[in-house]
């Protein structure tokens, strides 16, 4: 009964409701912070900034919370290696930085980071952590199926996909496509970027490509190359001509470069200089020249980090001056350009480039039988068999206009940018810069000029060839088309390098930082020139780039450096110390470039050579080991303990002679015994040992036969022996 009355109630209450129960959601409360932190972390490894802000109830900014945060998880703070409390917020804001420079570090210690987790209004974000030794597998997977598979394009493809996957939290598919989608692609457009110095690149490469093109089938090439030939009839003097116009060119490492390895190639083709050679005669002349001359691109860039850590470190004075005093300590690039200058001159070899000499002269295999010939335009081109006729100018004109247009812009962009900033500095009372050619080229957009030029001369090519009717203008656009196509393998390549340098940059797998991290440590100062060499050549090699090496290691050994010479009441800027440890870094950034096969100048100049990328790469390494090896012997050990690079720099010139002079040997002369002995030229490739037991067997093998007391021994049982 008592049921009945509750159910009648029940459904009286409900006939008597009017209108229906609106739900009311339970209205959420915006989080306390917002956490802005990498996307990607690698465990161990401070990361660069982390910023944490203070948020009202309408997701604004808090500009007056000025406290500490009560607890923070997952994120620790680090000051001269000792865990510190985090500092407090202002105005909103807290940013935690990591800066070498003051041994001050920022490393996230979780998959969460969490503000004031107790409180109903915290702030968390999620980070994808990865080991440090996956940070390092993709420059090592290039290196190693490079090797492997000798092709640098499938290592370069594998390497940047291997990145993806581990940056697509190990999704193989979701790798493929960000590796085509995203990292090539991006390389390409670069989204966000107002520079495009990328496809800028490409450009000029492209338009140089087709002004050599037209150049070549015009018959200016072949007429320049009969014009050299009366004032170079030796192999050596063609090398040391190349050496020499890699010197002149010394205002830009990308133009040097093209220039010098597409002016030069069909020269040392003549002269027999195998392809490999003449890239290494190219790669060995562009950095290192630009890098230690007085004038160019990269002074600027060297000389503002500098003074940016000398700036952070409250030394003053002329940065400048520093710069030049560091140039004697620049061991590296400089002992580089006398080996190179030995090489050419002495005309004796060692290692694989000694084999592709001896295959040059001997069989007059410029490039190795199967290699990829990442720039060559048509072989009836190249020796002018279309031009009807062939004069100088149809060279001179396009290579003036390249030179002197490239100095004119260069002159011309720096003016302006310095007067742009002269007017914002006139209104900060400062002073003004000075209009001086240092400055000019310091504040010039290389990039955009050597564009705009390059184009420029691969039409003053067609117009050449037109006007002088060495070609009708329909086969002069031809040649301009043939041209740029032919630098589509050596541009591939470069657009896959770069791919691979940012699946490794700091935004993601950070390679860098983690080479840092493991290779730094606080020694004596007396070691320090020694040790940023050393860790300059690993992080540029692992990385393909020499600026972003300087960028980085710059702050740290300077600081470093610093910190060891204060207690000893020595911390002068122009200590000899301080200057092997700058000169140290940049020669080291230099050298690892040089030698890794993801750096764009040592694929710049394979393409301008005609050389295959891997092929220049392998033959390059054993010379530029055996300069840094002796730079560091007798470089910047000795120069740590207060020898003056004065002295040092003439007995590494020595020693380096030396090694030449007994431990190289002419390619002629092994060329000769292996003709003479009748090795063929598919005997000769057919072998995968070293080149310098061949060429040893092959002498003893050519003295036995003219000593050999049966001279009836057919040519088949001389070449058996061989």
């Amino acid at each position: 009964m008592a049921a009945t009355h509750s159910l009648l109630i029940i459904i009286t209450s409900l006939l008597g409701q009017t209108a229906p129960i609106a739900e009311v959601p339970l209205k959420q409360e915006p989080a306390r912070y917002e956490i802005e932190a990498p996307n990607v972390v690698v465990i161990d490894i401070p990361v660069s900034q982390v910023t944490i802000r203070a948020l009202n109830l309408d997701g604004s900014l808090d500009t007056n919370f000025s406290e500490h945060p009560q607890k923070v998880v997952g994120l620790e703070l680090w000051v001269h290696e000792v865990d510190t409390a985090l500092p407090p917020f202002k105005n909103g804001v807290l940013e935690l930085k990591t800066d070498l420079a003051e041994n001050r570090k920022v490393y996230i210690t979780s998959d969460i980071i969490r503000v004031d987790p107790d409180q109903r209004r915290s702030g968390a974000v999620e980070v994808y952590r990865i080991s440090k030794w996956l940070s390092l597998l993709p420059p090592l997977i290039a290196v190693i199926l490079a090797i492997w598979f000798r092709n640098i394009i499938l290592a370069l493809l594998v390497s940047i996909w291997v990145g993806a996957v581990i940056l697509s939290h190990g999704n193989l598919f979701l790798g493929f496509v960000h590796t085509l989608d995203t990292f090539v692609i991006h390389e390409i457009v670069e989204p966000g970027s107002t520079s495009y110095s990328h496809m800028m690149i490409i450009m000029f490469t492209m338009f140089l490509g087709a002004m050599v093109g037209v150049m070549s089938a015009g018959g200016g090439t072949a007429a320049l190359v009969n014009r050299l030939s009366r004032y170079a009839s030796k192999r050596e003097h063609s090398q040391v001509m190349t050496w020499f116009l890699g010197l002149i060119v010394f205002f830009d490492d990308y133009a040097n470069s093209l220039l010098v390895g597409s002016s030069m190639r069909p020269f040392t083709d003549r002269m027999k200089v195998s392809r490999e050679k003449l890239a290494f005669l190219v790669d060995s002349t562009a950095a290192p020249v630009s890098g230690i001359a007085i004038i160019s691109t990269w002074v600027g860039v060297e000389i503002g980090y500098i003074a940016d850590t000398y700036a952070s470190l409250g030394m003053t004075g002329d940065y400048y001056t520093t710069f030049l005093y560091s140039l004697p300590y620049r061991f590296y690039p400089l002992q580089l350009l006398a080996f190179v200058w030995l090489v050419a001159y002495i005309g004796n070899d060692f290692g694989p480039m000694l084999k592709a000499e001896t295959r040059a002269i001997a069989y007059g295999q410029l490039v190795r039988p199967g290699r990829f010939n990442v720039a060559e335009v048509e072989g009836h081109a190249e020796s002018g068999e279309l031009a009807r006729r062939q004069l100088l100018r149809n060279a001179l004109v396009p290579l003036a206009v390249l030179l002197g247009l490239a100095m004119i812009g260069l002159w011309w962009t720096g003016t302006i940018e310095i007067n742009r900033l002269n007017m914002e500095r006139v209104q900060l009372g400062q002073a003004e810069l000075k209009v001086n050619f240092q400055n000019v080229l310091e504040h010039s957009s290389p990039n955009r000029v050597l564009l705009i030029t390059s184009f420029l001369a691969s039409i003053a090519a067609v117009v050449s060839c037109s006007l002088s009717k060495s070609l009708p203008l329909s086969e002069c656009v031809e040649a301009w088309a043939n041209g740029a196509k032919s630098m589509f393998l050596a541009i591939l390549i470069l657009v896959l390098a770069w791919a691979v340098a940012t699946v490794c940059d700091q935004e993601h797998l950070n390679t860098a930082g983690v080479l840092v991290e493991l290779l730094s440590e606080k020694l004596s100062p007396n070691w320090m020139p020694t040790i940023t060499f050393l860790l300059a050549a690993v992080v540029s090699f692992a990385t393909g780039s020499s600026w972003s090496t300087m960028g980085l290691l710059m702050p740290l050994s300077i600081s470093l450096t610093y910190s060891l010479l204060v207690p000893l009441n020595e911390a002068d800027p122009n200590h000899h110390l301080m200057l092997g440890t700058i000169g140290g870094v940049l020669a080291g950034a230099i050298f690892g470039d040089h030698c890794s096969p993801i750096s764009d100048t040592t694929v710049l100049s394979s393409a301008a050579s005609g050389s295959d990328h891997l092929d220049h790469v392998l033959t390059q390494i054993p010379y530029a080991l055996t300069v840094a090896g002796v730079s560091v012997l007798f470089g910047y050990l000795p120069v740590g303990f207060g020898f003056q690079p004065y002295i040092l720099l003439p007995v590494g010139l020595v020693v380096l002679f030396l090694i030449l002079f007994f431990y190289g040997r002419s390619a002629e002369a092994e060329a000769k015994a292996l003709l003479e002995a009748g090795v063929t030229a598919e005997e000769f490739n057919s072998r995968d040992n070293g080149s310098e037991e061949e060429m040893e067997s092959a002498g003893e093998s050519d003295q036995t036969d003219s000593d050999s007391e049966d001279p009836s021994e057919s040519p088949e049982e001389s070449r058996e022996e061989v």
